[in-house]
């Protein structure tokens, strides 16, 4: 992203978004996540890999499926599935896998377990989290639904109960063309102003 032409308020630029002080106050099952994640200390535990918790718990906009996405950033793979594989082999439910690279994606290794009750999913890959597609897509939405408003929001939340996924719920709506996911990142680098012409609202 091209933080240069940022000029977004407080709670919608990027520096919002790290811990887990949005996470608690984002709903209910946000804040027992951000509960989960202090009392396991599961961000200190991935302190060195620089994480982020992004997805819809941050937003306030998911779903009772819904878990706690973790962002990593890893200069190896190997190496940092062996933590993993130590650090929380011991949780139910662990797993471990590699995903292979995509046009889009670099290689990466996806952690899943249950931490007391809630799925927590580290997605780990060689860029920063912040430079991700999942932590600018939850930058970008949590600005769409600042501007459209709760109605927006739960029409999002009806659209993944059918099991459609948040990218392309947000783009179903917004009548994005193309590829949902780099459809939204496209947003990333707009001003207030800039997103609400492309939303066709009149300002916020």
């Amino acid at each position: 992203m091209n933080q240069t032409v940022m000029d977004w308020a407080e709670g919608l630029d990027t520096q919002s978004f790290s811990g887990i002080g949005r996470l608690a106050t984002a709903s209910p099952k946000g804040a027992q996540a951000a509960d989960i994640l202090d009392r396991f200390q599961i961000l200190e535990c991935l302190v060195d890999y620089g994480p982020e918790v992004v997805g819809t718990l941050p937003l306030g906009i998911e779903i009772a499926t819904s878990d706690i996405d973790i962002l990593c950033n890893v200069s190896g793979l190997d190496a940092f599935g062996l933590f993993a594989d130590h650090a929380f082999g011991g949780f139910a439910g662990y797993t471990r896998h590699r995903r292979d690279a995509t046009d889009h994606v670099g290689a990466a290794v996806v952690v899943r377990f249950e931490c007391d009750g809630l799925p927590i999913e580290i997605f780990a890959t060689d860029r920063q989290a912040r430079e991700q597609y999942g932590f600018v897509h939850m930058l970008v939405e949590a600005r769409i639904l600042h501007i459209m408003g709760d109605g927006f929001a739960r029409k999002i939340q009806d659209l993944k109960q059918t099991g459609i996924k948040t990218e392309p719920a947000f783009a179903s709506l917004l009548r994005l063309d193309g590829d949902p996911y780099l459809a939204l990142a496209k947003l990333a680098d707009l001003s207030p102003s800039e997103l609400c012409g492309r939303l066709g609202v009149s300002g916020i």
